[in-house]
């Protein structure tokens, strides 16, 4: 067990802040896990886990033990005809895990290529892109409780699943730490080209396979999203809100052409489209300052965690103030 103290986590987020965790170790089996449980417990230092740190923004002093589970395994649990169930470590890089799956001709993920993070976080966030969400191919997640060290599983629907949503953000909320994912993927090609801007890739070049698909998906986020490594940023900063039937009339008798997702309970408006509305494309705060590409995405130049929180809330309530709709941010605040 190696815990060290006083580490320097810029490079463990990529919004590239400056933050120190007081204390933080990584593992790779559930044996150890349950050691730095145990030794948490004895020194009454609260876990926080950490993943990709993709998703979160740090305070700038992230108090206790930061723990981060780095099992990149992957195990074939059964085969038909059909479909194969698939149990990965959720330490292991989920943009590897796609093509990965790609490549032994297992299908579902192709459309959630090139998302950053890691397995572990998937389930989480129910991370989602281009008309899927992981939630579709999940069958199983595996974790350790983190006051106990106990072992769990909980089913798809014990999940919770919803739009960026999960049981993990909610009644076990800092609570667990997930080990592994089962995912049940089809051996049959299937392709989804339902966003816009793959339905006329498709138009115009015919229908992808699988793999072509994942590369169409990836060209696409290169184009929209910044790489962390160019410009720290931390992806898609905002929830697209879903609104009521009736806060969509009002707002589309006050603008034109609003893209508009019908879902059962509403309909979901691109956050990205309202910041936009408003001229935030390149605008800054501070050190902190909208993409000028693409209104979703917040660039970190030498700012801290609350900087960037700043920035966002800014940019929340001037949405708020001029639309009536509240947005949420996706990213975690990690402290």
């Amino acid at each position: 067990m190696n815990i060290q103290q006083n580490v320097a986590l810029k490079t463990f987020n990529t919004l590239g802040v400056n933050a120190f965790a007081e204390y933080m170790t990584q593992v790779s089996s559930i044996d150890a896990l349950k050691e730095v449980i145990e030794y948490a417990s004895d020194s009454n230092l609260p876990i926080k886990v950490l993943g990709g740190g993709s998703n979160v923004v740090l305070a700038n002093e992230v108090s206790g033990l930061v723990l981060q589970y780095t099992n990149d395994s992957l195990e074939m649990l059964s085969e038909d005809e059909e479909y194969v169930l698939v149990r990965v470590g959720a330490g292991l890089n989920w943009h590897e895990w796609v093509m990965s799956s790609l490549s032994k001709g297992w299908f579902g993920l192709q459309n959630l290529a090139y998302i950053p993070g890691l397995v572990g976080a998937a389930p989480v966030q129910n991370i989602g892109a281009y008309g899927v969400e992981v939630k579709s191919v999940i069958r199983l997640v595996r974790g350790v409780m983190l006051d106990t060290g106990e072992e769990f599983e909980l089913s798809n629907e014990a999940c919770q699943f919803a739009y960026r949503e999960s049981i993990f953000k909610h009644e076990l909320n800092e609570k667990v730490l997930i080990t592994s994912v089962d995912f049940r993927l089809s051996k049959t090609p299937q392709v989804d080209v339902s966003y816009a801007p793959l339905d006329q890739m498709a138009k115009e070049q015919g229908m992808p396979t699988p793999l072509t698909l994942a590369n169409w998906v990836i060209e696409v986020r290169k184009s929209k999203l910044p790489s962390p490594d160019i410009l720290p940023n931390a992806g898609s900063f905002f929830k697209n809100p879903v609104i009521t039937f009736q806060q969509f009339d009002r707002l589309s008798e006050q603008f034109d052409h609003v893209p508009s997702y019908p879902q059962k309970e509403g309909v979901k408006v691109p956050a990205g489209w309202l910041i936009d509305q408003m001229g935030f494309k390149g605008k800054s705060f501070g050190p902190v300052s909208v993409h000028k590409q693409q209104a979703l995405v917040l660039i970190n130049e030498g700012g801290s965690g609350e900087d960037v929180l700043a920035a966002a809330q800014q940019i929340k309530q001037a949405v708020f103030d001029r639309y009536g709709i509240a947005i949420e941010q996706e990213p975690r605040i990690f402290q």
